[in-house]
């Protein structure tokens, strides 16, 4: 289905800039308020946006099926605490995913923040939780005081210890070696843990991975790489939303470099100094990723919901 018929555009990376003009006005801290968050995934989603009623609407569509993976903001109002009034917005996307999707059950509005529920639910919407995300106060990040992050420090003080390293600026010429990194990262990840879908979900991020690293300029991107005997062992990327959050959002190191992932992430937080929080995205459901995040001891999780209609 040709999403244009409904007067939707293609997203591009030229759309950047005004994208983010609207959603860095949201107040919200979830991370789904950013055009990279979306853009990185454009190997898996055809994307399209459009204003509708002075609301910015941004659909996602794969295969047969379209969800809205934010919802409707106002384009121009400097802060959008709500969202569209039942008697505009809202009915009309859902009646342009109704059209699209054969099923319509699969017709939906992600990422609503907490504070955006209540309009929903009174125009009837079915509200349901979606998936969390960890925000930390960057500090504790960076200081990893106390008995809590004992074994954080030990392993990080370890990689200082054994290893002779450089924490380095990505540049577009480390872009081959951290593809590489990541080939390599996900086959043992992949040989390590018999679960279908987490190995699905391996595959389907390489894309996202490759687009950040191969286009880290244009999205907005600042990058972190980690060389040892000047192969590249470690990357991380992060961008910001507002001047208060830094978001982490891909990070991969060799498992093989004992201490490398508490040595990276402790050191981009201490660099972000600006930031008074911290956050790192969702688990997507892994157990293993759920309890390596709660270990660093979350000042919350931070709620996003998903609103259905009844």
């Amino acid at each position: 289905m040709d999403l244009s018929i409904y007067g939707l555009m293609p997203l591009t990376i030229k759309d950047k800039p005004l994208i983010d003009g609207i959603l860095n006005r949201q107040d919200t801290m979830l991370s789904a308020y950013s055009f990279t968050s979306h853009y990185i995934w454009r190997d898996h989603f055809n994307f399209h946006w459009g204003i509708i009623d002075g609301y910015l609407c941004l659909f996602a569509q794969y295969g047969d099926y379209v969800y809205m993976p934010i919802p409707p903001v106002l384009s121009e109002n400097p802060c959008s605490p709500s969202p569209p009034s039942t008697s505009s917005g809202l009915p009309e996307v859902f009646n342009i995913m109704d059209k699209i999707n054969n099923n319509k059950a699969v017709s939906r509005i992600e990422n609503i923040d907490e504070s955006w529920i209540d309009p929903f639910v009174s125009a009837g919407f079915k509200i349901k939780s979606g998936e969390s995300e960890y925000l930390y106060l960057r500090e504790d990040l960076s200081k990893l005081k106390g008995d809590s992050y004992k074994s954080k420090r030990a392993m990080y003080n370890y990689f200082k210890k054994h290893y002779r390293y450089s924490y380095e600026p990505f540049e577009s010429s480390h872009a081959p070696q951290c593809i590489e990194l990541y080939n390599s990262w996900k086959k043992e990840k992949a040989q390590k843990v018999n679960d279908s879908f987490y190995n699905a979900m391996l595959e389907d991020s390489y894309p996202a991975h490759r687009e950040a690293i191969n286009n880290y300029e244009s999205l907005g991107l600042t990058g972190r790489v980690v060389k040892i005997d000047n192969r590249i062992g470690g990357y991380i990327f992060g961008f910001e939303r507002n001047k208060d959050i830094f978001y982490i959002l891909l990070e991969v190191t060799n498992p093989g470099i004992k201490g490398l992932a508490q040595f990276i992430f402790r050191e981009i937080c201490m660099e972000m100094e600006g930031y008074t929080c911290i956050n790192v995205l969702g688990d997507s459901g892994l157990e293993n990723l759920r309890k390596v995040k709660l270990s660093y001891r979350p000042l919350r999780l931070v709620p996003a919901f998903t609103a259905y209609r009844n």
